[in-house]
């Protein structure tokens, strides 16, 4: 696929001297649409000879479609001015399986404009697999980096795979016939569908992985021993158990026969395609091999339940394979060598350090190392270490919650929880989904999958307790710089339902998977004896239920059928949607058959029942075995708190997420000249290189300004005459106050004075702040007044791990000191920035306080909204707040700025699909 002016022409024939680094954080993992993977990486000098090979392997057909002309094989000449590029103006990607290229994508800057044209060329065997749109998404974004901003491509008619990729890609794409030629002009910003495009495409290509890999239609053990508790050997015997109806093959070498099954001395031995590979040897090196023989041997899945990959790796998280192209660098870790491996081979591994996996139902499987399958059902379990994840399904089987799927990650070196849930999405066989979330390699790809789950079904997510976001040994993730409730922040915009303990999660998975989401979130509280009542409403009010009934009439009595006639007047009503019901056993007849009938009471008024039973030992282990026998008999708990817990947990899934996928825009906004302004700053000569730069004052104002964000104007003066000077122009009032980032806010520490009417009071504050304040050496400002209002503190962040991150709170010590800050992950929509605003439980000031008039929340909104654009929109923006803007009751007045910027990082989850591992990490 191909464009005329690419094969004779364009921006030079090789480097130039402004020829950019090597851009390592443009490698990625990528997965192909049929499931498989494979590596993108910037093109090198040395693939000339790949390149070739690529070249003519090609059919006659598909070089004349890329070059126009029939080109056999490329000239010296050619496979330098192909190989041989300056990231810049010239650049070109490559994808590879194995050692072997099989797409080719590039695009040449157009001498003196912001165009490029775009070509690329796909291996006539790799047809069909995405190869093309995911180079796209891939080039695009390398050339906003680059400030490209129009791609261009001549094509020729028949051509229909390359044309299909441009117009199907969500890109405004215009087409014209020029001479014999289709040319192809498009914008390369994203656009709502382009966006909505890949997230389909992204979820495609990794569900059918999944899907690949959890549904095997024939399944090969390596590692399998006589002795009886070997790994292999235990998940081979699991197997068999389950009754795994597909191929079964064992491969050892070191016997003919084990179990009952021939064995194969390698997997290439195997006859007829091996979809999944257990490779359960106890030697990182040995799994290692075992990977590369099996992508040799064309098998695309592996699962590993060797725990010996919990290093840490020895060359940081952003590198990966042609990451450093002279060589030179740390030894990588062994879990990075494994991803490699895959990689290279195109194969996709579940673990290391994995439980396994399982399924029930009609074509159950159990290849893991839990003995035996759970009862069958419809909640879908997924965890991370073997330990949490053991735990999980141990306390879902004791509560007798039915199992679909289960799914242990391991060390997520490569599948993710976020591929466990691109495969659940649309099985309709999936009722709730539960997860237990130690790590996280791409929170912000986890957030917006999890948005499009819970839209569906509930997700019901065991965050265990503690202050830091710290991952487990083995888990190669990027660590945060926030605090790790601004992650439980934007967990819980993303509508899942947190716990902190597999006891909590299994109540809440147990009531949402026996009755569902409740229809709304009025919440009556039934109770048979006063003292119930009250520890009832006391949980109820700590979990912040919205209690509309509180019925404490039904007597104390051995005949149920009092608590029945009370249960059914309250549901009977449609006042409420949940009914927590505390009962004290009077010892008389069986509660289990009065619960059933409540239970059909419920489920006819659509009514959610939640039941705390307080009886003995005996009776309450009967009614526990009752509830577990019958799915339609109501969630039961020991005591009013866990009750209360587990519907608080039903209405935090109705909740939801918060907003929609579609993020409030705003106009004037001038992108192009943002981007100018970051650009020179980065590449000014004495730039820090990765470092954070800080902007002055003047470029931050300038920056502000193309995101209409106006700065109040300030002057930074010398001494007193020119003070007065500054004051004369910018008019009276006027505020003096010290450029200290620290005691530019602090008048209580006399680095501001406010309101000086006139030169005279402008003169003795001048002198006056130079005595206090010797101690520092930072300058002193003239700045206008603003307003009167309430100040706040908006600010972003480009977090490694995050990304670009909202924060917002009040201004004051008050909030320094309790960390009363709210966080949200741009873009936001009206309804996300509303709950952004409201997140500090100081923020109530705004709405109007005391007597006090409200402020303008509508410019406070907008401002914000703003913020996250540019943050989103900037990856270059290492920061920025703004400190304080005075929200008045018509307006805000942004006081204080600073900025700073630094190259681009390589964002988690960008406008262009990766694959987790380390060249993504």
């Amino acid at each position: 696929m191909g464009a005329r002016r690419d094969a004779g022409s364009g921006a030079g024939a090789g480097a130039t001297a402004a020829s950019a680094a090597y851009p390592a954080h443009w490698e990625a993992d990528i997965a192909l649409s049929d499931g498989s993977a494979a590596h993108l990486r910037p093109i090198l000098p040395s693939d000339a000879d790949a390149l070739q090979r690529f070249h003519t392997a090609q059919s006659e057909h598909s070089r004349y479609l890329r070059f126009f002309a029939p080109m056999p094989e490329l000239s010296p000449r050619d496979l330098t001015r192909f190989t041989v590029v300056d990231h810049r103006d010239r650049v070109a990607l490559i994808v590879l399986i194995g050692e072997d290229i099989v797409a080719v994508g590039r695009f040449d800057r157009l001498e003196g404009t912001s165009e490029a044209e775009v070509a690329f060329n796909v291996a006539d065997s790799q047809q069909g697999k995405g190869l093309g749109s995911v180079l796209l998404e891939h080039l695009a974004a390398a050339a906003r980096e680059r400030g490209v901003a129009t791609f261009v491509a001549d094509v020729l008619p028949q051509n229909s795979r390359m044309i299909n990729v441009f117009t199907d890609a969500g890109f405004d794409v215009r087409r014209t016939y020029d001479d014999g030629v289709v040319v192809v002009e498009f914008s390369i910003d994203p656009t709502e569908r382009s966006r909505a495009v890949i997230a389909e495409r992204e979820h495609r290509a990794e569900a059918r992985a999944m899907e690949r890999m959890l549904h095997p239609a024939s399944l090969a053990v390596l590692g399998v021993s006589s002795h009886r508790d070997s790994m292999g050997g235990r998940i081979l015997r699991h197997i068999e158990q389950a009754g795994y109806d597909g191929e079964l093959h064992v491969v050892a070498r070191d016997a003919l026969e084990l179990q009952g099954h021939s064995t194969y001395s390698r997997i290439a031995d195997v006859p007829g395609p091996v979809d999944l590979a257990v490779i359960a040897l106890a030697r990182a090196e040995d799994c290692i091999a075992a990977v590369e023989e099996c992508g040799r041997a064309g098998v695309r899945a592996v699962l590993l339940p060797t725990e010996a990959f919990a290093e840490t790796s020895g060359s940081g998280a952003a590198g990966g394979r042609g990451a450093d192209p002279s060589g030179a660098g740390e030894r990588p870790s062994l879990q990075r060598r494994l991803v490699g491996a895959a990689r290279r081979e195109g194969v996709r591994v579940l673990g290391p350090g994995s439980l396994g996996f399982l399924r029930t139902g009609e074509h159950s499987l159990n290849a893991s190392l839990v003995p035996h399958l759970p009862r069958a059902g419809g909640v879908a379990l997924a965890g991370q270490s073997g330990a949490l994840s053991a735990m999980l399904l141990g306390g879902v089987e004791s509560r007798g919650i039915g199992v679909h799927e289960f799914v242990s990650v391991g060390n997520r070196a490569d599948v993710s929880l976020n591929d466990t849930l691109q495969h659940w999405q649309d099985d309709e066989d999936v009722r709730v989904i539960a997860l237990s979330l130690e790590s996280m390699g791409n929170p912000r790809k986890f957030t917006r999958i999890a948005r499009r789950i819970t839209r569906k079904r509930p997700l019901v997510v065991l965050r265990p307790p503690g202050t830091t976001t710290a991952a487990p040994p083995g888990h190669d993730v990027r660590s945060s710089q926030l605090p790790r409730r601004a992650l439980d922040q934007v967990l819980l915009s993303a509508g899942v339902v947190p716990t902190l303990s597999v006891d909590q999660l299994t109540d809440v998975v147990d009531a949402l998977d026996r009755q569902g989401v409740p229809p709304g979130d009025r919440v009556g509280l039934l109770a048979n004896t006063a003292a119930l009542g009250e520890s009832l409403r006391g949980a109820a009010d700590a979990a912040g239920l919205r209690v509309v009934r509180d019925e404490r009439r039904a007597l104390l009595s051995t005949d149920p059928r009092f608590v029945e006639r009370a249960f059914t007047s309250l549901a009977a009503l449609g006042e409420v949607d949940v009914v927590v019901l505390a009962v004290l056993d009077a010892l008389g007849e069986d509660l289990s058959a009065s619960l059933a009938r409540m239970a059909r009471t419920a489920r006819g008024a659509d009514v959610r029942l939640v039941v705390c039973a307080v009886t003995d030992l005996d009776r309450f282990e009967s009614l526990e075995r009752a509830t577990r026998a019958d799915d339609e008999m109501p969630p039961l708990h020991p005591t009013p708190v866990l009750a209360v817990r587990a519907a608080a947990g039903m209405l935090a899934a109705r909740r939801g997420a918060v907003g929609g996928d579609e993020p409030a825009l705003r106009e004037g906004i001038d992108r192009e000249a943002a981007r100018r302004i970051v650009q020179t700053e980065i590449s000014a000569p004495g730039a820090p290189g990765t470092a954070p730069r800080a902007l002055d004052q003047e470029r931050t104002s300038a920056l502000l300004e193309t995101y209409g964000l106006h700065l109040l104007p300030s002057r930074t003066v010398a001494d007193a005459d020119d003070a007065v000077r500054a004051a004369s122009e910018i008019g009276y009032p006027i505020a003096l106050k010290s450029t200290d980032p620290v005691l530019s806010h602090r008048s209580d520490l006399g680095g501001v004075r406010l309101d000086i009417p006139d030169a005279v009071q402008l003169r003795h504050a001048f002198a006056a702040m130079r005595r206090d304040l010797a101690f520092s050496s930072a300058d002193l400002a003239v700045q206008a007044m603003a307003p009167p209002g309430i100040p706040v503190v908006v600010r972003s962040v480009e977090d490694p791990s995050l990304g670009p991150v909202l924060a917002f709170s009040l201004a004051g010590d008050a909030t320094d000191l309790l960390d009363d800050v709210a966080y949200a992950i741009p873009p936001l929509d009206d309804e996300s920035v509303t709950r952004l605003i409201d997140g500090p439980a100081t923020s109530v000031k705004l709405r109007g306080h005391l007597g006090l008039p409200a402020a303008d929340r509508a410019r406070l909104e907008d401002l914000v909204i703003r913020v996250g654009l540019m943050a989103e929109d900037l990856p270059e923006l290492h920061s920025l707040v703004l400190h304080p803007v005075v929200v008045g009751r018509g307006g805000c007045t942004i006081i204080g700025a600073r900025a700073e910027v630094a190259q681009a990082p390589n964002r988690t989850d960008s406008l262009r699909r990766t694959l987790s591992g380390p060249a993504s990490a």
